[in-house]
């Protein structure tokens, strides 16, 4: 096996847990143990991180549960920006931003946030995202954009819309949905979108999403950056190969076992690579959108037509 270079993105969980249950995400519809990082996982990491500090660009601290659930979260992001990493980022729901947060996060040195609201109106943002409330989240969000100090962090918008099956085109992208726009006119607010695709660990809700397969996507992939260029430690050490494994399908190993670059070479990661090379994947890939054929999820017509809603935008 030759090794490959240390990864130039790192993936940490503060939190694998979430205050959300989000009925398109397998954090909020998949039973499983899900605690905070620990200090002697974080102590751990950070000292992977130091050790090669040349190799990475990025630092991600989120892999899909709420980040702000781990009370000491600021101090997680100033102690890994302190090793020098060049940029941090994390992920949240935003419902949990408030007055001291906000301030957490302005002094912390983050260099961006993303916040998740689905749907092209809060209706249907609040209906997916249980136990969210749009509105609260779009008033914290300009909170913390008045907050921030200077062009950090910056914050981006990601909208997550499901797919109208009968407008669907090659390359195309939902639009951001009108009442973002109306909320943040002045351009203080990025904004990013994507459909909603199936994750790999994951029992679709039949009674509120279709299946929608991507008919211009056919061919097998025979490569993952994830693999290569990403390596992610859980809240409770545990390695695992990409951020659609948010349930700890593939584990890779432990940090508090081995040392993260012995993790990044050794078997597993070998034949997972492998694997995916020779269109042999593993159970987790065989559902994954990165080597296989786009599948994403379609809202039910009643449901959208019961709330409200039009299409996906």
């Amino acid at each position: 096996m030759s090794p490959l270079p240390f990864p130039s993105v790192v993936r940490l969980e503060p939190s694998a847990g979430c205050n959300l249950a989000c009925s398109h995400c397998p954090t909020g519809t998949v039973t499983m143990k899900r605690g905070v990082m620990g200090e002697e996982v974080f102590q751990r990491a950070l000292d992977a991180i130091r050790d090669h500090i040349d190799a990475i660009r990025v630092v991600v601290l989120y892999h899909g549960g709420e980040p702000l659930l781990h009370k000491r979260f600021p101090e997680m992001i100033r102690r890994v920006k302190d090793l020098g990493v060049p940029f941090v980022k994390t992920v949240s729901n935003g419902m949990l931003l408030g007055d001291d947060e906000i301030k957490g996060l302005a002094d912390s040195g983050l260099d961006c946030i993303e916040v998740s609201i689905d749907e092209e109106s809060p209706v249907l943002s609040d209906f997916v995202r249980r136990n969210s409330d749009c509105q609260t989240i779009l008033a914290n969000v300009g909170k913390l954009v008045d907050r921030k100090r200077a062009e950090k962090p910056e914050v981006i918008i990601c909208q997550v819309s499901f797919v109208d099956p009968g407008t669907f085109r090659q390359g195309d992208e939902p639009q951001v949905a009108a009442h973002l726009l109306e909320a943040f006119p002045d351009g203080r607010v990025g904004f990013k979108t994507a459909w909603a695709f199936r994750f790999p660990h994951m029992e679709v809700d039949e009674e509120i999403y279709d299946q929608f397969r991507d008919p211009f996507d056919d061919e097998d992939g025979t490569t993952c950056d994830h693999v290569l260029s990403t390596i992610t430690i859980r809240a409770d050490g545990n390695v695992i190969p990409c951020c659609y494994d948010l349930t700890s399908q593939m584990v890779m190993g432990n940090i508090l076992d081995d040392d993260l670059e012995s993790i990044w070479n050794n078997r597993a990661y070998f034949e997972l690579r492998q694997g995916i090379a020779t269109r042999t994947y593993p159970p987790l890939c065989t559902n994954c959108n990165i080597v296989r054929p786009n599948v994403y999820l379609v809202l039910r017509p009643e449901i959208r037509k019961r709330l409200g809603g039009t299409q996906a935008s």
